[in-house]
């Protein structure tokens, strides 16, 4: 009757498909068809999407000397813009790899990103840069908390700020670091009773996927820690089938029940951890009803 047209929930993951949707309900029910054609947002690249190929993280690392990891890090999350991001970057003073300053060791974040947002992402307070622009806080909110000092030092630099506003700012970000529970939310084990919700628990940013770092942090929060980042990382090309740069959930699962994983002594780990027996989980192919229910 008001000639408006409501759309809710979705998330970032879907919003260009919710988009279309309701851009094309708009057009029919307008009778706008002859003015206008369906939408167009699945033919248009996000920022940083023009020209990007799966090359960029062996470009970066050959033109730049940053690491593979960081490289990866960079592509996904600028796209063609890393190039820009890894100009600003600073010496190591390393061997290897060369350039690119971490800004808290663990992490692929570097301090060059900081810096990067203040100028061209418009990026206005350290509590904004260290959870939504960066995912820290959410993965490791003790190697967050450490930061804070850092990444204000590098954000007064690149604002201006006075030592009075710099202070404010360490100490808003200190006080929404303490309501966070840890690299995992304190009570986010006990809704997990399959892989699937053990897969939900560590995708963090709830893309529907786990990256390079959520993996990390899954296997050192279950008590299985990667050795190196070298054996975190054929790990990850290894579940990793579709060379994307994320593990989706079946293919999270397909490697979790894989006998070399000795799965065995890792679900009666999660059973004695969590609650949830190997019966729920099943075994090879036979855990998909039961996992996913």
């Amino acid at each position: 009757q008001t000639g408006i047209t409501f759309i809710t929930g979705g998330k970032w993951t879907t919003y260009r498909e919710m988009a279309e949707d309701v851009v094309d309900k708009v057009i029919l029910s307008s009778g706008l068809e002859a003015k206008a054609g369906p939408c167009v947002t699945d033919k248009l690249p996000l920022r940083g999407g023009v020209g990007y190929n799966r090359n960029i993280p062996i470009q970066l690392v050959q033109e730049f000397g940053v690491s593979y990891e960081i490289a990866q890090h960079l592509a996904r999350t600028y796209g063609m813009y890393a190039f820009e991001v890894c100009q600003m970057a600073k010496p190591t003073g390393k061997n290897w790899p060369k350039c690119g300053q971490v800004l808290i060791e663990g992490y692929p974040y570097l301090d060059c990103e900081v810096e990067f947002a203040c100028k061209h992402e418009m990026v206005c307070t350290v509590k904004d840069m260290i959870t939504l622009r960066m995912r820290l806080a959410f993965l490791d909110s003790s190697a967050a908390d450490a930061a804070i000092p850092k990444v204000a030092d590098l954000m007064a630099g690149a604002l201006g700020w006075t030592g009075r506003e710099k202070n404010k700012q360490i100490k808003e970000a200190k006080d929404l670091i303490a309501t966070f529970g840890g690299p995992v939310p304190n009570n986010v084990m006990n809704s997990v009773h399959n892989v699937r919700d053990l897969f939900q628990s560590f995708d963090v940013d709830k893309s529907g996927f786990i990256d390079f770092g959520e993996l990390k942090l899954c296997m050192k929060f279950l008590g299985f820690p990667f050795l190196s980042d070298e054996d975190a990382l054929e790990a990850f090309k290894e579940i990793d089938t579709n060379s994307d740069g994320k593990i989706c959930v079946e293919d999270f699962i397909k490697w979790w029940n894989h006998p070399k994983n000795e799965e065995l002594r890792l679900k009666v780990d999660l059973q004695d951890k969590y609650g949830f027996s190997t019966d729920k989980l099943g075994k090879g192919a036979e855990n998909s009803g039961a996992a996913f229910g």
